[in-house]
């Protein structure tokens, strides 16, 4: 078991990091019944096309899309505890600040294996200062609060970078790769979906759907405001 008590100078940069003085507005998700077998996108974080947030829940899979300040607040519980991965846009730190509180709120809500986070190439670097900032802070809260139901090793952070365009996430029946500075979302042969961070140029390719800045429908363009259904299978 994990269970250094020491006092490090990260911990303290990390809880000046989460300080914030304005609160955006969030983007509040309206209860909808998914089915295991569903590939729909929900709203998470602030509503704020510059910051976006998504969380793709697939084939029972669920796989965060950003991570920026107030990402966890709009999730469920239960969301929160099956999360398979985090995938970060970039190391600026508008798009890695709810990386901590999606630790932090998944753990509390039960996740009982360590959080992947994926990133660009120095995410290791980052997630592994993230771990041993919160070294002393979980040892405490074990003290005060008791173990979380997903057990002590829950808490650690794993980092996975990606280099160029490649496969980064694959259970099988859903595949995410990077393409150009985005994403491309497999589920089975079923559904093809792009996410495209504003910045990113846009591409030709022969996507079911592409959410981005400038998209047309407005329902597939950031910050995206209500659950979009990419596949239901009823």
């Amino acid at each position: 078991m994990r269970m250094r008590i020491r006092f490090s100078l990260a911990l303290l940069i990390a809880a000046g990091l989460g300080a914030c003085s304005d609160e955006p507005e969030r983007v509040g998700t309206a209860p909808i019944e998914i089915a295991p077998q569903d590939f729909v996108l929900l709203p998470c974080g602030p509503g704020e096309a510059d910051r976006p947030c998504a969380l793709a829940v697939a084939g029972g899979k669920r796989i965060v899309f950003g991570a920026p300040a107030g990402a966890s607040l709009t999730m469920s519980e239960s969301d929160l505890k099956q999360i398979d991965a985090v995938i970060v846009f970039s190391l600026r730190a508008a798009d890695l600040e709810g990386v901590d509180e999606l630790r932090n709120a998944s753990w509390r809500a039960g996740r009982s294996t360590p959080l992947l986070v994926i990133g660009p190439s120095g995410i290791e670097d980052v997630i592994e200062a993230t771990n041993k900032a919160f070294e002393q802070s979980d040892a405490l809260r074990i003290v005060e609060e008791g173990i979380p139901p997903g057990g002590y090793d829950a808490a650690i952070v794993e980092a996975r970078a990606w280099a160029g365009d490649q496969v980064i996430f694959d259970t099988g029946d859903v595949r995410v790769r990077t393409v150009q500075g985005g994403f491309s979302v497999g589920y089975n042969d079923q559904a093809d979906l792009d996410i495209r961070p504003c910045g990113t140029p846009a591409i030709e390719r022969d996507a079911d759907k592409t959410l981005g800045c400038e998209t047309d429908p407005v329902d597939t363009a950031w910050p995206l405001r209500a659950p979009l259904i990419v596949v239901q299978n009823r």
